[in-house]
């Protein structure tokens, strides 16, 4: 792991989950994880009362969210596998398991490698790197189970195309959000969209 790649992913996370909320409709700011249950302890550099209701929220400082991106959503996304290939779709990969989930982020991440690289080639027109992936998984897609473990990280690095992995991962997110909360979707939205 780069540290630096790590720091640059947590920087761009921040920008949009740096914010402190006491909203009492958002489920997140609360312990139990819905709207009038558990303790409304808000959600403050994007750690929520609803992931981590043993935290006291409101005096959480960076440098104590630090290490739980780290750990609980940098590591645990699998973004350390890939940030070498690309580091921006690493970072991109960490901020939808903040955002998402980590199984949920890195659902849609092996989704668009299903589609960028997995797709189906007469044998004849395969380049190498697709008759390398075709080896890989046997001629079968990518299991999509939300772990970028050493089968998925292989097939991410033998695609020599990051451009359209990240394109298709926004395109997945981009899925995903559109059927949520209307009033959230233009701030969605917008993060998708920026640079990483």
């Amino acid at each position: 792991m780069q540290q630096k790649w790590f720091d640059a992913a947590l920087a761009f996370t921040l920008q949009h989950e740096g914010k402190t909320s006491m909203d009492p409709d958002d489920k997140g700011n609360w312990t139990g994880g819905r709207v009038g249950v558990g303790e409304l302890k808000g959600t403050k550099h994007g750690i929520s009362a609803a992931s981590y209701p043993y935290l006291d929220i409101q005096s959480l400082t960076l440098a104590q969210v630090k290490p739980i991106y780290y750990v609980d959503f940098y590591v645990a996304s699998g973004a350390p596998r890939i940030e070498e290939y690309s580091p921006v779709l690493a970072a991109r990969l960490f901020d939808l398991a903040v955002n998402c989930g980590v199984t949920g982020g890195s659902k849609m991440l092996q989704r668009a490698v299903n589609v960028v690289c997995c797709g189906e080639v007469l044998p004849r027109r395969r380049a190498a790197w697709r008759q390398a992936i075709v080896q890989l998984l046997g001629g079968q897609p990518l299991r999509v189970d939300g772990k970028i473990g050493p089968i998925t990280a292989d097939v991410i690095r033998a695609c020599p195309h990051p451009v359209a992995l990240l394109t298709a991962l926004r395109g997945e997110a981009y899925i995903h959000y559109k059927g949520l909360d209307a009033a959230s979707i233009p701030g969605w939205l917008n993060r998708l969209g920026a640079s990483a």
